[in-house]
């Protein structure tokens, strides 16, 4: 690819954000840049952790950053996300006349209908379009009840952004299920389609022995065995059953449960706890990039989940993380989700229903009780993602992607 051919990423989030969408993005341009793409990136303001304005444009590690004016509302308010939202999505429209038509434009789902403008691009000024999916809208809210499917806001949301794919020069997406969704849109045409997954990179997170693990000594003194989620404790992920299985658990004062993150769910989960007066279950915030690798390695037992109507919908990026510190993973999901395939496959960890309590309960004993087996797998999932899904070997897939596009 021409040097002087532009990729322009539009993403609501960005460096110095701290999210894991954020994260991602910031990686990938960075990582096509070192490859020696010319990478600009159209974002907004910082609005996740980082509580400080940036400069309206700069250049880090080779990116030319280009921050758009939006709406800074909390995330966590339904209205106020909303407005981010649109709001970035209008500062976005106007600034795509900006790029050149030549320039190669990629576009993520933050926001939900930000692909919109890809059409937009292609159908004004003929632009090559790349959409790259991380959630499927309407389905990812229709499913937590947010819209009605038989609702006019679904339609048109469907709509546009169907209209945004026919007219893509290639979709990205996540999984193998999330693949067949977009294609069943589109004419089942799937050669425009490709999945690539997100990553974890390991220079970032990586197995820390417990004994110099110091997040772990601060906040397990008492060298209780940990069963651990960590990530978004939002309202697409199954939460419950976990409580549910600390309930069963609440007299083992050998085993600590640990929610490390922050998200819609987290008031109701901290209030489930509370009523059940549960003395072996602990909240932490999100911790800093650089105390990642400590605090996924604090695990004796990753928790992951994905709920069934989710199969297809939203591809779990916490998965990556989780592998790459080598702990044995219990994923809460339908039996035959890719996410629970992808664990069993690499013989990292084991699947349970989001409605089985009991059987979590039965998985977390069975890992605690046979040490050898828990970190083997652990094991089997470190190798696992060292040959698939490290960051150099995904933004690799990528650069090949972008440089095939003519």
């Amino acid at each position: 690819m021409s040097k002087s051919k532009k990729i322009v990423f539009f993403t609501q989030l960005y460096y110095p954000d701290m999210t894991t969408t954020a994260i991602l993005m910031t990686d990938l341009a960075e990582d096509l840049a070192n490859l020696g793409l010319n990478v600009q990136v159209v974002s907004a303001q910082p609005t996740y952790l980082v509580k400080k304005r940036s400069p309206k444009k700069e250049i880090h590690n080779n990116v030319e950053i280009h921050r758009v004016w939006s709406f800074l509302f909390d995330k966590n308010n339904n209205i106020g996300r909303l407005l981010n939202g649109i709001s970035c999505f209008l500062s976005m429209l106007l600034y795509l006349f900006k790029t050149h038509p030549n320039d190669i434009l990629i576009f993520n789902t933050n926001p939900a209908l930000l692909p919109y403008l890809g059409y937009v691009a292609n159908k004004l000024r003929k632009q090559r379009v790349v959409i790259l999916i991380h959630d499927l809208w309407p389905e990812l809210p229709a499913n937590i009840g947010l819209i009605k499917k038989d609702s006019l806001i679904y339609k048109i949301i469907d709509y546009l952004l169907t209209l945004a794919y026919r007219r893509a020069a290639k979709i990205v997406v996540l999984s193998d299920a999330m693949r067949k969704v977009v294609s069943s849109k589109i004419s089942h045409n799937m050669n425009k389609i490709e999945v690539i997954h997100n990553w974890a990179d390991k220079t970032r997170i990586f197995p820390v022995p417990k004994e110099k693990n110091s997040l772990l000594r601060k906040i397990n003194p008492e060298g209780r065995k940990i069963v651990m989620y960590s990530g978004n404790l939002g309202r697409y992920q199954p939460l419950e059953v976990m409580l549910e299985a600390a309930v069963l658990l609440r007299n083992r004062e050998d085993i600590l449960f640990l929610f490390v993150g922050n998200g819609a769910k987290k008031p109701k989960l901290e209030a489930m706890a509370s009523k059940a007066n549960l003395n072996n279950v602990l909240f932490l915030p999100f911790q800093p990039l650089d105390k990642l690798a400590e605090s996924l390695s604090m695990a004796d037992i990753s928790l992951l989940g994905i709920e069934p109507q989710n199969e297809g919908v939203i591809m779990p990026s916490k998965l990556y993380g989780l592998l790459a510190v080598g702990k044995p993973i219990i994923c809460v999901s339908a039996p035959d989700s890719e996410v629970a395939q992808i664990i069993e496959g690499a013989k990292a960890g084991v699947q349970v229903s989001p409605d089985d309590p009991e059987s979590l309960v039965e998985k977390i004993l069975f890992f605690l009780e046979n040490p050898d087996q828990a970190k083997k797998m652990g094991e089997n999932g470190l190798n696992y993602f060292e040959k698939n899904f490290e960051r150099k070997i995904i933004t690799k897939q990528w650069y090949n992607l972008l440089s095939n596009i003519s």
